[in-house]
């Protein structure tokens, strides 16, 4: 039932107005009904004719099939109403709260997988993003209640820790010099890579720093995946 409260400007009134949800109504309607074709209801013999026309046969006998078959699926309506339908909405409300309430950016988290992918770096203020995103909801106050999120958090949660692992062993500032805005910028191993530190070419060093580069690659793909998986449960959900 959804029960609203309305201000008239011009009189000052409020007024109190409430409509009864279909499940609910759908599902009273088949009980009545079903309790009122235990007793013969008047239309019952043209519901019997009806179906004699379209091939179906119903003895009057039988009647209390009919009667029992609109209980059982008026109860069924309202059982899924009360016990799974406003659950569900309960725990997205809630769960639309709880995204609102952290304001996280999540164009920050896709712009520092991208520069992780393309640019083998980050800005210290997108890693900031990132960490936020994958440690926030484990807060009590930030949890999640709706099971598909909670299961797609739980994904990217899972692939975003061992991205992060690998980018606290492998990135270093770059350059060493203090940014006029703070926001220091990291690179995967600029030691190894001709573009960055390496002041002479080492064939080694050049290996090892495409073996790392892979193995970014692929964490950074899984973890996109996953962060993109979450978003898409939060959308369909109604919470972004």
């Amino acid at each position: 039932m959804d029960i609203n409260f309305s201000h008239d400007p011009n009189s000052g009134r409020w007024q109190l107005s409430f409509k009864r949800h279909i499940f609910v109504s759908l599902g009273i309607f088949l009980i009545t009904s079903g309790l009122a074709t235990l007793s013969g209801p008047w239309w019952q013999g043209i519901l019997v004719a009806l179906l004699g026309k379209a091939g179906v046969l119903v003895d009057d006998k039988y009647q209390w099939v009919i009667a029992t078959t609109q209980i059982i699926f008026g109860l069924g309506l309202l059982a899924y109403k009360y016990f799974i339908y406003d659950r569900r909405i309960a725990k997205i409300s809630a769960d639309r709260r709880v995204v609102e309430a952290a304001r996280l950016d999540f164009n920050m988290v896709r712009n520092y997988l991208s520069d992780l992918e393309n640019d083998h770096s980050y800005k210290s203020s997108f890693n900031s993003a990132f960490s936020h995103a994958l440690t926030r909801f484990k807060v009590t106050e930030y949890k999640f209640q709706y099971s598909p999120i909670v299961k797609s958090y739980e994904d990217f949660v899972m692939t975003g820790t061992k991205l992060q692992c690998f980018v606290d062993l492998n990135f270093f500032t770059f350059p060493s010099d203090c940014p006029a805005d703070g926001d220091y910028r990291y690179c995967l191993a600029p030691h190894l890579n001709m573009d960055r530190g390496m002041v002479v070419y080492d064939q080694v060093k050049v290996a090892d720093y495409n073996r790392r580069a892979k193995k970014l690659y692929e964490l950074v793909n899984q973890t996109k995946n996953k962060f993109e998986k979450l978003i898409h449960e939060m959308n369909n959900a109604g919470v972004l």
